[in-house]
């Protein structure tokens, strides 16, 4: 446990020398929140049902946080080991290269908590978003979406040994899923034919899930996209799992 400690803490120093994940994960989501606030403002809108742009905007940022951490930061950081065969040489001590994998997790699922909490508290004190839903259909909505997308990121690492390869695949999705989610603007100003698309997008459904959770909606009505997220987190970490087991390290 002390070993795993102490790579924690090297992992989270590395980290935040990086310039990647604290400002996409931490400054970027705040730039977006006070750049359309100052536009929109947080007045009621028949759009949103009589609830403001930030209102609706705050939920669906933190799916742009999650997409960070998860399709951008942790496969970015895994591939970035594996070219440099760090796994290898964990593996040929007796702390292993499961620690090591944990440690890195653990740090980017810190950073994406820190980070939504950051902007949550932010949209709250400067434009006094409404949060009616309860905190414990919240929470697991929240760690529900970024497990899914985590797998997700996970996936990618165990599936392309090509570094640059699985670069490529981690950010064409993520832009992709950033901006046709709802992640960054409003699904419901999307047309009818974009929207049937993004509903093959586990980042979509993540930001239905919690947009319901935040403005106190019924869970009922989103029980497919809960069912969606909870079936790709299963098969995306299992299969990954799998995958890295199975890899030679050579």
């Amino acid at each position: 446990m002390r070993a795993v400690l102490k790579t924690v803490r090297m992992e989270t120093r590395l980290y935040l020398r990086g310039f990647f994940g604290p400002f996409f994960s931490l400054l970027f989501p705040v730039i977006l929140l006070f750049l359309f606030g100052s536009i929109y403002g947080n007045e009621p809108a028949e759009l949103f049902g009589g609830r403001g742009t930030m209102d609706v905007s705050v939920p669906a940022y933190l799916g742009m946080v999650i997409a960070v951490g998860g399709i951008m930061t942790l496969p970015l950081g895994l591939i970035e080991y594996q070219a440099s065969r760090a796994y290898k040489r964990f593996d040929a001590t007796p702390f292993g290269k499961v620690n090591l994998v944990f440690a890195q997790v653990f740090v980017y699922f810190v950073a994406c908590v820190f980070s939504s909490l950051v902007l949550v508290t932010a949209g709250k004190v400067f434009y006094g978003i409404r949060i009616d839903g309860e905190w414990f259909v919240i929470v697991p909505a929240f760690l529900l979406s970024l497990a899914c997308i985590f797998s997700l990121g996970f996936l990618i690492t165990a599936l392309f040994k090509n570094t640059k390869l699985a670069q490529l695949v981690s950010y064409l999705l993520y832009f992709l899923m950033l901006f046709t989610s709802g992640a960054t603007m409003p699904a419901e100003l999307f047309p009818d034919n974009i929207r049937a698309f993004t509903k093959i997008l586990p980042l979509t459904h993540a930001v239905t899930v919690l947009k319901a959770a935040f403005l106190g909606e019924s869970m009922n009505g989103t029980g497919g996209s809960i069912a969606l997220l909870a079936i790709v987190t299963l098969v995306c970490a299992a299969a990954g799992v799998l995958l890295y087991r199975r890899r030679r390290w050579a």
